[in-house]
């Protein structure tokens, strides 16, 4: 009980030090609770008593993709519905997706980036909730914080907080900036010693409001271009990341007279169709599909499995030739620069790399 009391002190501790460093640093106008009321942050830090709204901790080995329909327009905006396919821009905000050799996981601290390409407006305030399957353990650094600010975000001030196991609050703050293809910060998770292949631990955001500050991505003057940024972000912008265990997954059935071992794919094709430069699937051809083949190119350079099955690797091999490598991923990245500046007549995969063999010397 003792030991019960000290842990719920501490999250408490934490999370009040979170909450005024929120109010001194940001405006009034994105404060949304007192931060002198204690029991608006005992309601973040007591978690014992309650469900965790962790769509990342189910432990069923899948990848958790970005969930847009949780984004909800600040009312204080007081402005109509915001679409964000008025953003002319491709802003992106994403986790690694990595692979470790079974033998070479278990126990390893693997360093995980979040990281910000093709943005078009600056930024001054910024909040995040990140969560992550509770099979991985965040390590401190060495300034005792459980998230890194990375080089994008020099000159901000920065803090982070343990919400709870599975979940993280990051805020950073300062003068408006164009963050533009750099890393934002990093976290370190400890692999589990069981790690077994085949096990996937999904990482990243999930828009939410904690009646402190809702999670932000916004200038400092709330104008028009920076609301559009932020509505794109929340809806459009993000994709989660994770750490998966190459190898396929080991299960076990029982009957009442035999034990058998069935080996099954950790996430079982159920298409035979794909489609070209869309590594991840997930119908948008852009820099986390370049990511993914360039994960796989260094894979599969250093003799290791590169985690991606016979479609995906379809997918992958823009230009033909029958390799994978960092030439599909610079391809992948060029089509998908051509698709975010064009508006209209946008040619497809196969006719862009056509276009691009016609023109080569």
């Amino acid at each position: 009980m003792k030991n019960r009391l000290l842990t719920r002190f501490i999250s408490l501790i934490t999370s009040l030090a979170l909450v005024l460093s929120l109010y001194y640093c940001f405006p009034d106008s994105i404060i949304k609770a007192n931060s002198t009321d204690l029991t608006e942050a005992e309601s973040v830090a007591d978690t014992s008593d309650t469900i965790s709204d962790n769509p990342f901790d189910k432990q069923d080995d899948m990848e958790v993709p970005y969930d847009r329909t949780r984004w909800i327009q600040p009312k204080d905006w007081n402005t109509p519905k915001i679409d964000p396919r008025d953003y002319d821009g491709g802003i992106m905000l994403y986790f690694d997706k990595i692979g470790l050799d079974p033998e070479y996981a278990k126990g390893k601290v693997q360093r995980v980036y979040f990281s910000i390409t093709g943005a078009t407006e600056p930024v001054s305030y910024i909040k995040f909730h990140v969560f992550y399957d509770t099979r991985l353990t965040v390590k401190e650094n060495t300034a005792g914080k459980f998230i890194t600010p990375g080089k994008g975000l020099n000159g901000f001030t920065t803090g982070s907080a343990k919400i709870e196991d599975g979940q993280l609050a990051f805020y950073a703050y300062a003068e408006d900036t164009l963050l533009n293809h750099s890393c934002l910060f990093t976290i370190d998770f400890i692999v589990p010693e069981n790690a077994e292949q085949g096990e996937v631990y999904p990482i990243g955001l999930a828009y939410t409001d904690d009646g402190i500050v809702a999670d932000t991505f916004i200038n400092s003057h709330k104008d028009e271009a920076g609301k559009l940024q932020m509505t794109y972000v929340f809806t459009k912008g993000i994709y989660n990341g994770y750490i998966r265990i190459l190898g396929e997954k080991k299960t076990t059935t029982t009957t009442p007279t035999t034990t058998t071992t069935v080996t099954t794919k950790a996430n079982p094709d159920e298409t035979t169709e794909y489609k070209l430069g869309d590594v991840n699937n997930d119908r948008l051809i852009n820099a986390v599909d370049a990511s993914e083949v360039l994960t796989y190119y260094t894979m599969t350079s250093t003799n290791k499995n590169g985690d991606l099955d016979a479609n995906q690797k379809l997918a992958a091999d823009v230009d033909r030739n029958g390799s994978i490598n960092a030439v599909d991923a610079s391809n992948i990245l060029s089509y998908y620069a051509y698709t975010s500046t064009e508006k209209e007549g946008i040619i497809s995969m196969e006719e862009f790399m056509g276009k691009q063999a016609h023109n080569s010397p």
